[in-house]
């Protein structure tokens, strides 16, 4: 479609350049724009106000979100109304045009055009937002979007003053409460220190607390004493009853005893003297016995006495423990009295202090709370005090713009020339879409059951020197309309051969579509391979095989063979380049009944055996009833469609009568398609024009 309305689609765009152009002189002189952009940033929020640069943890959506909803204040109705009142505005060029003949403003359509131009929004993926605004004067986007900055941050300082003091009074309301409470508390201690005689928290209880602690310390060091006691006492008992044995220690101060000691001394000298009356006398002599009896009798003089000294140590150190005991007793008696005493006066004590330091620590925990509550409502304030604790602030103040933003060449030119474009390219596909006729092989390949054997461009696309289409093969064979038909012939055979057809008519749905060309063109391309062709003019209303290849038409021809007037050897004929040719016949024989008869069928069929194919140009199908009776008597046929000729749909409808009365419909050949020389085609055609002119040996 692009090319075959190329140079429509190129004037237009001239065209649409020239209006434009003359859009833009005309819109720039008489109706310029100008704009003016107020700049806001959202700021990150501040924790407190010692915090230096705030934290800013929030993610695009919630910016997004936030910006949005200023940019939607800054332009809400009421602040528009307050500007469109305020004495500034009063005077610009803009509002002059809501005034009525009495000098009277009506604001309320002024404010309903400023909502409908002024605009404010979010500047995607950063933190601005901006408030634009467009009118011919420059002063008044000056003036009016001023007026609107101010307006939008007048209304921030009071929303910020209204939000400090719904931030502070929660805290002045509970300090009130506090500042209640510590007059109470203050009047309870003083009435308490009053009634019970208190000095102060810091009264003798703590030293009736250390006395009474020295007090169990001692008497817990007494009952480990007397424990220990209790269990020497024990210990001492057991051995002097003889529950227990002695310990070595107990042996060993016996044996310091002089007595035992005189004993051993006189027990070592009688063994001294057994030794040597054993010695002397042997030892069964009387003196050996004698000694040794004595030395035993010294022995357990020995031991007896070493007994009665022990029981004598034991017993002496038995009554000393007793007495110790008694004494640990005795004392540990008076600790317990005096502790008693102690922690008597000590409860008295801690049940004053305990009460007056309740109340004391509530005091302080109220002053506490007081001191943070002051803390807080300071630091609150401190943050509202501070330039950046606003969330929103003002980065470009509206500029007085000096050059007009409508209109923009490079918007308008290219625009107007696009918009005539598309226009145009808009009523060219409207056009094609309502256009039903075939134009083109997409239209061909788009109908159920069509097979396209070939395409043969108009004459005055071809780019070499042709000038008649009907003998293009035989006058003009480096042409490129030949090549097309050589490039028919190809798979014209190559369908005729698949299916045995021997007998192809040729015929199309309306008439002019070209057929005798094709007939003749494709019978010369056969020929020149060497094929035996003939070919056989059965259109008894317009005959052109005749005219075109220089015959008589009086010859006698198909409608004499049909009439029985001729036999067919009297009615073939050859030309100079080797096809032979059954003329159309007689004017008085030619009857368009006779193709119902059997003779038609025969004389084909005996035409079939002579050669390798016979080309029969058929009448057109619409307009020639017997087009049908040949399409019977053949083997199968080729249906000719001259691009925007035929509908579509008749195309269809012929496929479909082919297939059902013909043996085989072989394929469509689509002639003299209009505009092909642009594009695809174009470089084809040229390609075949310049290598056919080549001369040899230049590949």
């Amino acid at each position: 479609m692009l090319r075959q309305n190329l140079t429509l689609f190129i004037v237009t765009g001239f065209f649409g350049l020239l209006f434009g152009t003359g859009a833009f002189v005309v819109t720039s002189a008489l109706m310029p724009e100008f704009e003016g952009v107020s700049t806001y940033r959202l700021l990150a929020e501040i924790g407190g106000a010692d915090d230096a640069l705030g934290s800013d943890n929030r993610n695009e959506d919630t910016v997004a979100r936030l910006a949005s909803t200023e940019a939607a204040i800054a332009i809400s109705e009421p602040l528009l109304r307050r500007v469109i009142d305020s004495d500034n505005v009063q005077t610009i060029d803009w509002i002059q045009q809501w005034r009525t003949e009495n000098d009277q403003l009506n604001p309320q359509e002024a404010l309903i055009e400023l909502m409908d131009e002024i605009s404010a929004s979010h500047v995607k993926r950063t933190e601005f937002f901006q408030i634009k605004w467009r009118a011919q004067n420059p002063d008044d986007v000056l003036v009016l979007l001023s007026e609107v900055q101010g307006q939008y941050d007048a209304q921030r300082q009071r929303s910020r003053d209204r939000r400090l003091d719904e931030a502070i009074r929660p805290y002045q309301n509970k300090l009130e409460e506090i500042d209640d409470l510590i007059l109470t508390l203050e009047g309870k201690i003083k009435d308490e220190i009053g009634q019970n005689s208190i000095l102060g928290l810091n009264d003798d209880s703590g030293s009736l607390q250390e006395d009474l602690t020295a007090r169990e310390l001692e008497r817990n060091e007494l009952l480990s004493a007397l424990e220990m006691g209790m269990g020497t006492r024990g210990q001492l008992n057991a051995k002097l009853n003889g529950i227990a044995d002695p310990e070595q220690e107990d042996i060993r101060n016996a044996e310091a005893d002089i007595v035992v000691r005189q004993a051993l001394t006189e027990i070592q000298l009688l063994r001294g003297i057994l030794a040597e009356h054993r010695q002397s006398f042997g030892p069964d002599h009387s003196q050996v016995k004698k000694t040794d009896r004595q030395l035993d009798a010294r022995i357990r003089e020995k031991d007896r006495k070493i007994q009665e000294i022990i029981n004598r140590n034991l017993a002496a150190e038995l009554s000393l423990t007793n007495n110790q005991i008694e004494s640990l007793t005795r004392t540990e008696q008076m600790l317990a009295e005096e502790i008693d005493v102690i922690s008597q006066a000590l409860i008295e004590s801690t049940a004053n202090l305990a009460s007056l330091r309740k109340l004391e620590s509530r005091l302080v925990r109220q002053e506490e709370r007081r001191a943070e509550i002051i803390r807080q409502m300071d630091d609150i304030r401190a943050v509202f005090l501070r330039d950046d604790s606003d969330a929103v602030q003002l980065v470009t103040a509206v500029q007085r713009p000096t050059e007009a933003v409508w209109p923009m060449w490079y918007t308008m030119i290219p625009g107007v020339t696009i918009l005539s474009l598309f226009l145009v390219a808009g009523l060219v596909f409207l056009r094609e879409m309502l256009d039903q006729r075939v134009r083109s092989t997409n239209d061909l390949a788009a109908i159920p059951g069509s097979r396209i054997l070939g395409v043969i461009p108009d004459l005055k696309d071809d780019p070499t020197d042709a000038s008649r289409a009907e003998t293009a093969v035989r006058d003009h064979p480096n042409s490129v309309i030949a090549e097309s038909y050589r490039q028919f012939a190809t798979a014209f055979r190559k369908a005729r051969i698949g299916s045995e057809a021997r007998t192809v008519l040729f015929s199309a749905g309306m008439p002019d579509a070209g057929t005798s060309s094709v007939v003749i063109n494709l019978a010369a391309t056969a020929a020149a391979a060497g094929r035996s062709v003939a070919i056989v003019d059965a259109n008894f209303r317009r005959p052109r095989i005749g005219s075109i290849l220089g015959l008589d038409p009086e010859d006698p021809g198909l409608g004499d063979v049909l009439c029985e007037a001729a036999e067919i050897d009297g009615v073939i004929q050859t030309t100079s380049d080797g096809i032979s040719v059954v003329p159309v016949g007689t004017t008085a024989n030619r009857v368009i009944e006779r193709f119902d008869g059997e003779t038609a069928g025969r004389f084909l069929k005996e035409l079939g055996t002579r050669y390798d194919v016979v080309l029969i140009d058929g009448p057109p199908l619409v307009v020639a009833s017997e087009s049908m009776s040949i399409a019977h008597a053949v083997d199968a046929t080729v249906l000719v469609v001259r691009a925007f000729s035929e509908d579509r749909g008749l195309v269809a409808r012929l496929i479909r009568q082919l297939n059902d009365h013909s043996g085989v419909l072989l394929g469509i050949v689509l002639n003299r398609p209009r505009n092909t020389a642009g594009g695809y085609f174009r470089r084809n055609y040229q390609a075949i024009a310049q290598y056919t002119n080549d001369q040899p040996g230049e590949d």
